[in-house]
């Protein structure tokens, strides 16, 4: 810590140096910003030589003198910086002294993602390099769910145990606090297995509260839950078809043997199938109040869904649905 005062003190002196205006203006009228990759294990002097080429300084020598006089040449970086034409050399060492020397890109995880839909897009991305690597240790950990769907701004080539612990860090900053508060019946997993399914059912989002009332209803009674996306999820992923969710499940899919299956099986899903979003949790721990409807069936025409209270009106919900295809 005391050396790094010690250039910095140096740098300052370097750059308090009286020069005449013109040849002030000439070093150190910053231009347009510039990406510059130094490779690792370069000397000094050509590190100099490579800014020289890129425009961020103007002489090789009084960057190479800078250098000397502040010793700072040994803590220069390698790797990827975003500089600007024509710096002053005090500035330049001290952002390769500074600087992560790493890039980082925006990559957007959407809610209502399963695990390898994540780490398929982290991999499209290039933050890592094997998307089944990631797959494997967030299955292992049990994270279905608690990876915070949100854009990121990662480097290239993470390890896939990295960008989990930075997505569950999202979660507890972003969901925990919610389910924190709850005082219900409900454990923190069972809240977010309902939203997961609910970020799946949801296409507006006002009737978040809506579907989430629908399924906490059925809890309630011990009736099943009979959703499509816990079907989806028990059906799995298929790789080679590179399909996440199955479209249009038949009877047969509905009585795939799965804890999943909520047609086949009652209570709550052993977990979550998919990343909800902070809107669908809310949803869970507010539901619609004095929402009696135990059913609903997506509406085509407006993109919403229509409820129930009973199978008889739901039939006749289905029929109206129908009636307009």
């Amino acid at each position: 810590m005391k050396k790094i005062f010690l250039i910095l003190f140096a740098l300052i002196i370097i750059a308090a140096v009286p020069l005449s205006f013109g040849a002030y203006k000439y070093f150190n009228t910053e231009g347009a910003e510039t990406e510059v990759t130094i490779p690792p294990g370069i000397s000094a002097g050509k590190i100099a030589q490579l800014l020289k080429d890129e425009g961020v300084i103007k002489s090789t020598l009084w960057f190479k003198i800078c250098l000397k006089f502040s010793g700072a040449a040994p803590m220069l970086r390698s790797g990827v910086f975003t500089l600007k034409k024509n710096m002053p050399a005090s500035k330049v060492i001290w952002r390769l002294i500074n600087d992560s020397g790493t890039k980082d890109f925006k990559v957007k995880i959407l809610e209502g993602w399963r695990i390898e839909e994540i780490a398929e897009e982290l991999e499209k991305n290039e933050i890592i390099k094997d998307k089944y690597a990631f797959i494997n240790a967030a299955k292992e950990g049990g994270y279905e769910g608690f990876l915070f769907p949100s854009t990121y701004m990662l480097p290239k080539d993470m390890n896939p145990s990295e960008v989990i612990a930075l997505m569950l860090a999202e979660y507890e900053k972003n969901i925990r606090p919610l389910t924190a508060k709850y005082q219900g019946k409900l454990t923190e997993k069972e809240i977010l297995t309902i939203a997961s399914i609910v970020e799946r059912e949801a296409v507006i989002d006002a009737e978040r509260p809506k579907i989430a009332a629908v399924y906490l209803n059925r809890v309630k009674i011990g009736k099943k839950l009979e959703a499509d996306p816990t079907v989806q999820y028990a059906l799995g992923y298929n790789a080679q078809e590179g399909r996440h969710w199955k479209k249009g499940l038949t009877l047969k899919d509905l009585r795939v043997d799965s804890p999943y299956n909520t047609y086949r099986y009652n209570g709550i899903p052993p977990g979550p199938i998919a990343s909800p979003s902070v809107n669908s949790v809310k949803a869970v721990l507010n539901p619609e109040p004095d929402f009696e409807a135990l059913y609903f069936v997506a509406d085509n025409e407006t993109g919403g869904h229509i409820f129930s209270k009973n199978y008889h009106q739901h039939l006749q919900s289905i029929r109206a649905v129908r009636k307009k295809k």
